[in-house]
C-alpha cells in the first residue's frame, strides 16, 4: 500500500507539471525570409501556431508556424531579434485532465516481482493515443487601413483559416489547409479579381500507406526541396532505414496570382539521407526537377541540401541549384550553371558568444503577402544576396549586444552595398520589468546612402494577458540621383496583444509617419480564435 501510494504521488506531480509541459525543438536553418524548426515530432502544431524562442536567457513569444511536416516546421519571425541556427524553440502543450486522469487510474497497482515496470506500461497506453485523430486550426479576421484618403486603397479586411488534422477517426488520412480571403476597398471594381483576393497557400491530404511510407495530394511545400515552393499535385516519400526516397508532379502555381496553372507542369525525385553522431545530427537532400511550359521543357534542374551539426559548437548548413537546361526567352541552353547558392556556418567558441557567416546568391523571392514598410522592403532588396558576418555576446544577464555587416558587389554596379547593424539589448530591466533594444542600421549603396537609428520597449502585464510594445525610428536617407529627395522620416509604433482564457486573442498595433511634407498613419486589428482536439 506505501508503495501504491509512493507511485500515486510521483505520478501526480508529474502530470501536474505536465499539463504546461514545454515542448523544445531546435532551429535548424535561416534565411531572411523563414525560420526553419526541428521538434522530436509535429503532431500537436498547426499552421500560425506561435512558438517561443529563447533569447537573452528567457523565452520570447517570436516566431508564427507557415507549414508544418512530420519533425519540422517552417515559421516567420515577427520580432526584431537575430534567430540563429542552433537556437531553442519551444511551445506549451497543454494535457487535458480528463484524459490524464484515463492515462493515470489504470497504472495505479501493487507492483509484483512478475509485473510490467510501471514506466513501460504508461509508455504503452500514451502510444495508443498517438494514433487517435487530433486537430489544430486557427481563424482569424482583421483590418488594415490608413486615416489618409490618398491611401485608400490599402484599407482591406482580411480573413484566414487554418486547419491541420491528424488520422482522421482514428485511421491512415491526415489533412491540411490553410486560405485567404482578402476585400479591398478604395479600389476600382474593374481593378478588383478574385484570384488576387483568394488565396490557397495549402490544401492537401495525406495517406500512410504504412509507418514508412506515405502519399500525399493537393498543393503543398516538400521540406526536403523547400526553395522549390508550392507543388499542385501527388507527392510520395518513403523512409528505408537512414535513407529516405521520394518523388512528386504537379503543377507549379501561377506566378502572377498564386492560382492553379495547368500550363506549369512540373515532376521531379529526391533522396535524403539524415544520421546522428552523438547529439549531433547531419542531413542530406538530393533532388532532380524538370519543370515546363505549355509541355516545353522551360527549366531543368539538380537541387543539393545539406544541413551539419555533428562538430560541437559548429552549424553549417548549404543549399545550391545547378541548371541542367534553360529556355530563356526562346534561347535554350544545355550548360551547366550554378544558378541558386546559399551557405551559413555557425560557430560558437563559448557559452556568451556565437559567431554566423553567411553568403547569399539566390533567386529573387516572390511575396504574394507582405506587411514591410517602404523601408523595410528597401533594406531587405538591397541586403539579401551578400556576404554576412554577424557577432552575437551576453554582456551579461542584464545586457546584450550583436553587430552585423554585409557586403555585396556586383560588376553591373558602381559601387558595392555595404550595411552595419548595431543593436544593444537590455531583456531585463529590473525598475519595470521590461525589454529594451536600441539599434543602428548604416546602409551605403550606388544610388543611396542613409542611417536608420531605432528604440523598442516592450513589456508584459497581467501575468501576460497583455503585452504591449513601444517602438521608434528614424530615417535619415540621401539619394544621390538629385530628381529624387531625401528621406527623412520619424516612424512611430504602438501594438498591444491581450490573450483570452479559451485561446482568442486580440491584436491592435499602429503606426505613424511622419515626413516633412506629409505624415501617414496606418492601424492593424486581428481578432484570431484557435482551437485544438483535447489531449
Amino acid at each position: 500500500m506505501k508503495k501504491t501510494l509512493l507511485i500515486f504521488l510521483i505520478l501526480t506531480a508529474s502530470v501536474a507539471h505536465a499539463q504546461n509541459r514545454l515542448v523544445e525543438g531546435t532551429v535548424s536553418y535561416v534565411n531572411n525570409n523563414s525560420v526553419y524548426v526541428r521538434f522530436e515530432n509535429t503532431k500537436n502544431l498547426t499552421t500560425k501556431d506561435t512558438l517561443m524562442v529563447f533569447i537573452n536567457k528567457r523565452w520570447v513569444k517570436s516566431l508564427v508556424v507557415q507549414t508544418v511536416s512530420s519533425k519540422s516546421c517552417i515559421t516567420t519571425s515577427f520580432v526584431s531579434n537575430e534567430i540563429l541556427v542552433g537556437f531553442k524553440v519551444g511551445y506549451y502543450q497543454r494535457i487535458d485532465e480528463t484524459n490524464i486522469e484515463k492515462i493515470i487510474k489504470p497504472s495505479i497497482v501493487e507492483i509484483k516481482k512478475d509485473s510490467i515496470p510501471l514506466s513501460k506500461t504508461i509508455a504503452a497506453r500514451v502510444d495508443t493515443k498517438a494514433k487517435k485523430q487530433s486537430f489544430n486550426g486557427r481563424f482569424s479576421v482583421s483590418t488594415n487601413g490608413s486615416m489618409n484618403q490618398a491611401e485608400k486603397s490599402f484599407n482591406r479586411i482580411r480573413t484566414a483559416f487554418a486547419l491541420n488534422i491528424n488520422n482522421i477517426n482514428g485511421g491512415k488520412f491526415s489533412f491540411e489547409n490553410y486560405f485567404i480571403y482578402s476585400q479591398r476597398f478604395g479600389v476600382e471594381q474593374t481593378q478588383r479579381n478574385f484570384k488576387n483576393d483568394f488565396k490557397i497557400y495549402s490544401l492537401s491530404t495525406t495517406y500512410d500507406i504504412n509507418e514508412n511510407t506515405n502519399l500525399s495530394i493537393g498543393r503543398k511545400i516538400n521540406n526536403r526541396m523547400a526553395n522549390m515552393g508550392a507543388i499542385d499535385g501527388l507527392h510520395i516519400e518513403h523512409k528505408y532505414k537512414k535513407l529516405i526516397l521520394g518523388g512528386f508532379g504537379g503543377f507549379r502555381p501561377d506566378d502572377l496570382d498564386y492560382s492553379f496553372n495547368a500550363s506549369l507542369l512540373q515532376f521531379g525525385a529526391f533522396v535524403a539521407h539524415e544520421t546522428e553522431f552523438g547529439k549531433g545530427q547531419s542531413q542530406t537532400s538530393l533532388a532532380f526537377a524538370e519543370q515546363k511550359n505549355n509541355l516545353r521543357t522551360d527549366r531543368r534542374f539538380i537541387y543539393l541540401q545539406h544541413t551539419n551539426a555533428i562538430i560541437k559548437n559548429l552549424n553549417l548548413f548549404y543549399s545550391i541549384e545547378l541548371d541542367l537546361f534553360q529556355n530563356i526567352n526562346g534561347v535554350k541552353s544545355n550548360k551547366i550553371n550554378l544558378t541558386s547558392t546559399y551557405i551559413s556556418l555557425r560557430y560558437k567558441p563559448y557559452k556568451k558568444m556565437n559567431i554566423t557567416a553567411s553568403y547569399d546568391n539566390r533567386r529573387n523571392v516572390i511575396y504574394y503577402e507582405t506587411y514591410r514598410t517602404y523601408i523595410d522592403q528597401l533594406l531587405n532588396q538591397e541586403t539579401r544576396q551578400g556576404v554576412r558576418l554577424n557577432v552575437n555576446y551576453n554582456i551579461s544577464k542584464f545586457v546584450h549586444f550583436n553587430a552585423s555587416g554585409f557586403y555585396r558587389y556586383q560588376e553591373s554596379k558602381p559601387e558595392p552595398t555595404k550595411n552595419y547593424v548595431v543593436n544593444l539589448t537590455f531583456p531585463q530591466i529590473p525598475s519595470i520589468n521590461a525589454s529594451l533594444s536600441l539599434n543602428v542600421n548604416a546602409m551605403q549603396t550606388y544610388y543611396f546612402n542613409g542611417n536608420i537609428y531605432g528604440a523598442r520597449l516592450n513589456k508584459d502585464l497581467f501575468k501576460s494577458r497583455l503585452s504591449a510594445e513601444l517602438n521608434y525610428r528614424k530615417v535619415d536617407y540621401t539619394f544621390l540621383n538629385t530628381e529624387q529627395p531625401s528621406l527623412k522620416q520619424d516612424i512611430v509604433g504602438f501594438s498591444a496583444n491581450i490573450y483570452g482564457k479559451k485561446r482568442t486573442s486580440l491584436m491592435f498595433s499602429y503606426e505613424g509617419t511622419f515626413e516633412p511634407n506629409q505624415n501617414y498613419n496606418r492601424y492593424y486589428i486581428t481578432l484570431s480564435q484557435r482551437f485544438r482536439s483535447k489531449k
